[in-house]
């Protein structure tokens, strides 16, 4: 009964979360391209956050779960946009999605790890899940 009183009004832990990589919240204009059989997906918007396994896209235009894009990201490093060509979307809900990305080059995984070490802090992670995981 104790427990009870304890969770409410806090949001429930998940300890088995499906990330396997440590997101930050920061905002970095995208601009995205792809095709279904149906028609072409194309659209800008800002992401929400960013690992160096994918992005959560808010977005101007409705995209297909199970799209293949080619993203080009504006991080806020000071170097030129990132180009990543293998972006397969996982979820989506409205305009919002996220992607995977999939065969991540490693300078594009060097730097966008090098920029969320650089960009983590108190108030740019989750205080509901755990921040690193040992595999």
């Amino acid at each position: 009964m104790i427990v009870k009183s304890i969770m409410i009004g806090r949001k429930q832990y998940s300890p088995l979360d499906k990330r396997c990589a440590e997101r930050v919240a920061i905002t970095c204009r995208v601009h995205y391209t792809g095709e279904v059989p149906t028609q072409p997906h194309q659209g800008e918007g800002l992401t929400k956050n960013i690992s160096v396994s994918g992005c959560h896209v808010i977005s101007d235009q409705h995209v297909t779960r199970g799209t293949l894009l080619t993203l080009t990201i504006a991080l806020p490093d000071g170097l030129p946009q990132l180009s990543l060509e293998s972006a397969l979307v996982v979820w989506v809900s409205g305009n919002q999605f996220s992607v995977r990305f999939l065969d991540l080059s490693r300078d594009h995984r060097k730097r966008i790890q090098n920029f969320i070490w650089k960009s983590i802090s108190h108030h740019t992670v989750s205080d509901h899940r755990t921040r690193f995981r040992l595999v």
